[in-house]
């Protein structure tokens, strides 16, 4: 592992198709979950998954692991605010100048497993921000490397998670079958066991994988199943740490993202909306998601007037991020609008986005 880099750029990638957050096809192909990593070395710490103390090097201490913590709640409040693009490169160099090294480090046995699971979050945040700017084929070798630390550190319920981020990619890609069948591997590697929130989200996420595929019954089922275990969630719950941010109005994004893409657009606006009125303002890029939904839902139900100035103020907020989702978003938005083109909500709606720049 030494001297290992952690990838800063996206390789090449294999011609195909993809689809964007409405389902459209365009450019592009999603890695498959088994691809190698980048120059098909091992993923630092999977040398250490068999021998957990190593030496000589730096003893890493309790604190250092509280700081690797710290500094991923700061990129993951950095990431949900202003975008992946905006800390993404000091993310990378943050993995590089003090992660690795202290996976060179000397430890002990709980120690190692805990940096292993402290680095293994940091990664899959590597991964997210490289895919919220769509590089896709960087963010998947990221959550291999994420995958396999977490395997190091014993941890299976944050590999499970892993597999959830991998299939929200997977979703927005436009690959439904293969969302739903990391979703479900996501489900068995927790088992019955997990606490609701996780079983919520792990249902919930399944269902965005049928929706993209148009099965109906499928997606309704897992949509019942989230909505039910969150029910029987209690503020006693011994909930992961990475997992307390799916609530209520996480849960009604995904049942709006369900909605819009099976095209059932009255449902869509109305968890849509609910999404809107529980989220909170440092969520700031996923209320754009949910207003670019509201707004599509709007324009399949004939609104065109409210559809038009809710899009209009999700590129605002797309403008203020750094962000290619967010920009996906509401250009899907926008490819919507095309039959009505000459309407005088949407060149109104043109004339408003162009005066942002």
């Amino acid at each position: 592992a030494r001297g290992r880099r952690f990838p800063d750029r996206p390789g090449p990638g294999r011609p195909g198709r993809r689809r964007g957050p409405g389902g459209r096809r365009r450019p592009g192909r999603l890695p498959r979950a088994r691809a190698p990593l980048p120059d098909g070395r091992r993923c630092p710490g999977q040398r250490q998954a068999d021998r957990v103390q190593r030496g000589p090097g730096h003893r890493v201490t309790p604190g250092d692991i509280a700081a690797l913590r710290s500094v991923s709640e700061l990129f993951r409040t950095l990431d949900q605010t202003y975008g992946g693009g905006h800390a993404r490169q000091a993310l990378v160099r943050y993995l590089e100048h003090e992660g690795e090294p202290m996976l060179r480090g000397t430890y002990g046995e709980t120690t190692g497993r805990r940096l292993f699971g402290a680095v293994a979050d940091l990664t899959r945040l590597a991964g997210w921000t490289s895919y919220d700017i769509a590089a896709h084929g960087l963010a998947q070798r990221y959550f291999v490397q994420a995958l396999r630390l977490a395997q190091a550190a014993g941890d299976r319920p944050y590999g499970s998670y892993v597999l959830v981020t991998m299939s929200r990619q997977a979703v927005y890609l436009g690959h439904g079958r293969e969302a739903v069948q990391l979703a479900r591997v996501a489900q068995q590697g927790v088992g019955g066991s997990a606490p609701p929130v996780l079983q919520s989200l792990l249902h919930a996420v399944e269902a965005r994988g049928h929706a993209v595929l148009g099965e109906v019954r499928a997606c309704t089922a897992s949509l019942a199943r989230a909505e039910r275990a969150l029910e029987t969630s209690r503020p006693g719950d011994d909930v992961p740490h990475w997992a307390r941010t799916f609530d209520e109005a996480q849960l009604a994004d995904e049942f709006g993202h369900s909605h819009r893409d099976l095209q059932q657009y009255r449902a869509a606006a109305q968890h849509a909306e609910r999404s809107l009125r529980l989220r909170g303002a440092g969520f700031a890029r996923s209320r754009l998601f949910s207003r670019v939904v509201l707004a599509t839902a709007r324009l399949g139900l004939g609104e065109l007037e409210q559809a038009c100035t809710l899009g209009a103020e999700a590129a605002q907020q797309a403008s203020e991020m750094r962000s290619a989702r967010a920009l996906d978003y509401v250009r899907d938005f926008e490819r919507r609008l095309e039959p009505y083109r000459d309407a005088a909500p949407v060149r109104s709606y043109r004339e408003r986005v162009a005066a942002l720049g």
